[in-house]
């Protein structure tokens, strides 16, 4: 066999499993070095799933307009987002500290940077963003082979001119479905345009406190 028992065991071993066992033994350093090679290979795939869905979001605006993209996302937050996030808990009920914690968590999980600030009615969460952000800042929606940009003026692109059409889920699984699920959105985002910019969240304290003009840019009205 070409293959020794050693190597077996090296290719079929977890990283991360590897990394403890050298931690365990004494070896720290080589357990550092192994498990920042486990968050190199796993940046690297999620890298690879975040393109690959934003050309298979391309290749549907393309194919059959804009529209079609957020009927796909509805579909995908009916499908999945919306039983993962019905934890039996008024997500708007949350203090906005926990509300923050867990938008914070999720964007450095996708290898985001955090910044926060708070003022007396909001927590803001500056976020340079490990996704779709990511993809703006190396330029994969320019040029003849990039990715589509959304140029409809529409609830789904905050009635912006123009949103990279992998930043669509934002407004259509993060805030508008969240309402039409009885719910409130999970945070206010203003997304990156372009790059060198950052994606902004706002948490307000009081739910009941967002402003109007941040429900009709979505096309939903303020709850009573």
């Amino acid at each position: 066999m070409d293959l020794t028992d050693a190597d077996i065991e090296k290719i079929t071993t977890p990283l991360w499993d590897r990394a403890k066992a050298e931690i365990a033994a004494g070896r720290v350093d080589a357990g550092v070095e192994l498990f920042d090679e486990a968050v190199s290979r796993a940046r690297e795939l999620q890298y690879f799933f975040v393109n690959r869905i934003t050309s298979l979001l391309s290749f549907i605006a393309d194919e059959l307009g804009e529209e079609a993209v957020e009927r796909a996302l509805r579909a995908t937050g009916e499908r999945f987002i919306r039983g993962r996030r019905d934890t039996g808990v008024d997500w708007g009920e949350l203090p906005a500290s926990a509300r923050a914690k867990v938008v914070a968590r999720a964007m450095l999980g996708n290898f985001g940077d955090v910044d926060v600030n708070e003022d007396d009615e909001k927590v803001v969460l500056s976020i340079r963003c490990g996704t779709g952000g990511r993809l703006v800042e190396e330029g994969r929606y320019e040029g003849d082979d990039g990715y589509v940009t959304l140029r409809e003026r529409a609830p789904r692109t905050f009635m912006l001119d123009a949103l990279p059409v992998y930043c669509a889920h934002c407004s259509i699984n993060n805030e508008i479905q969240p309402i039409e699920w009885g719910g409130t959105p999970i945070s206010i985002e203003h997304p990156v345009v372009a790059p060198d910019t950052r994606c902004v969240h706002h948490l307000y304290k009081d739910v009941r406190a967002v402003p109007a003009e941040d429900y009709e840019r979505i096309g939903k009205s303020p709850p009573e």
